[in-house]
């Protein structure tokens, strides 16, 4: 244990916000870490220097795609890097073939950015489904009455952007698997935070943006596309870089046409260099603390804010058993103006459906939640 916490301790003197502020917004978006913002002074300072390095700058990008497969336990080869979260959901939905007829089942609160893909699929005469939510989480059980035989995608979230619950991965996959329905994951307010096994898992297509959990910028995240789907997959988009190689004489030939048969064929165009070095430097750190670490913390400072606030009768949103919870609590806070009343004690939180959501990273600790409370008890309408 004392190991651990002294790995946290160091990891923590990496985040600069964390000397003049409680940061517990990572859902919202991360602050990054100075390995972050360092790589991206190094790339901007190399290139102002003496121009860009094509090939250097590639090499980094193959070594970051093996980081990030270490992280998610899948291929290298199943990993392409993209925009964010909303791009990779777009990439599955408009990769398969559909036919009039044929549907989607997607939870109804789920984040609009699962939702507005599917939903523009419309005009191709796919039905979208949309299950209400009467369970604290997401699970078979829930989705089966909404599943037939013309059911082509479950569309779900890892971990929900509110109220925070992680839903149940397993039987959704196992059901997906039974039916021959591909299941597609917003993984974007797990990764990094929580451990995510991709591969035991049996997802489809999952995608995450990397400005939360993945501690790097906005304009990079990552999209997976399991090894056995991704030679049924037609990219909406198409470049050279999707393609297997060809000669390196800038000219095309018919001969040329043939896809990559990796997640590389979802990648178009120049990549977002600085973007890719700086999630590699963010997934080094990551790496180093342990993703396990990493979850066992997030999880028992929820647990100490949510003991903390019900002696309080201050009730946290979602999932009651702590197997379906995750780094992000929302609480039913009555009053109002609390973001901005926490903000003005530098304490960053979000609002989100009425409530007020908190989210950890692993540089948190025990005593900002402490003064967190503190702040909470001074206020005197509350």
């Amino acid at each position: 244990m004392g190991s651990r916490s002294d790995t946290l301790k160091a990891a923590r003197e990496q985040f600069p916000i964390t000397r003049s502020h409680i940061y517990f917004d990572i859902a919202n978006m991360n602050s990054p870490p100075e390995c972050v913002t360092n790589m991206l002074g190094r790339y901007f300072a190399t290139i102002q220097e003496r121009g860009g390095d094509k090939r250097a700058w590639m090499a980094e990008i193959e070594a970051a795609r093996r980081k990030a497969a270490t992280l998610l336990r899948c291929e290298a080869s199943e990993i392409a890097f993209i925009k964010n979260t909303s791009e990779g959901i777009n990439i599955a939905a408009n990769a398969i073939t559909w036919q009039p007829g044929d549907n989607v089942v997607v939870p109804a609160h789920e984040h609009p950015n699962n939702v507005f893909p599917w939903l523009n699929l419309r005009h191709q005469g796919i039905e979208v489904r949309l299950v209400p939510e009467t369970k604290e989480w997401v699970d078979a059980d829930l989705l089966k009455p909404f599943i037939d035989a013309r059911t082509r995608v479950v569309a779900v979230a890892d971990v929900s952007f509110h109220p925070g619950q992680r839903n149940d991965l397993e039987s959704v996959s196992a059901i997906c698997r039974e039916r021959g329905v591909h299941l597609v994951v917003d993984g974007v307010q797990a990764i990094g935070l929580l451990d995510v096994n991709l591969r035991k898992l049996g997802v489809g297509m999952w995608a995450a943006s990397g400005h939360k959990g993945l501690l790097s910028p906005h304009g990079i995240g990552l999209f997976f596309c399991r090894h056995d789907l991704i030679s049924e997959m037609s990219p909406a988009y198409t470049a050279r870089a999707s393609m297997l190689p060809m000669a390196d004489d800038h000219l095309v030939h018919q001969d040329d046409i043939a896809l990559r048969d990796d997640a590389g064929r979802f990648e178009i165009g120049n990549f977002n260099y600085s973007g890719v070095l700086a999630m590699s430097a963010a997934l080094e750190l990551i790496l180093s603390v342990g993703i396990e670490n990493i979850e066992r913390h997030v999880l028992a400072l929820g647990e100490y804010l949510t003991e903390k606030l019900a002696r309080r009768q201050i009730e946290r949103l979602g999932p009651t058993n702590p197997q379906h919870r995750s780094s992000i609590c929302v609480f039913n806070l009555p009053g109002e103006s609390w973001v901005d009343y926490f903000a003005k004690n530098n304490i960053s939180v979000s609002g989100r459906r009425g409530s007020i959501r908190v989210s950890f990273g692993f540089y948190n600790t025990f005593e900002e939640i402490d003064r967190f409370i503190a702040v909470l008890d001074g206020r005197a309408d509350r």
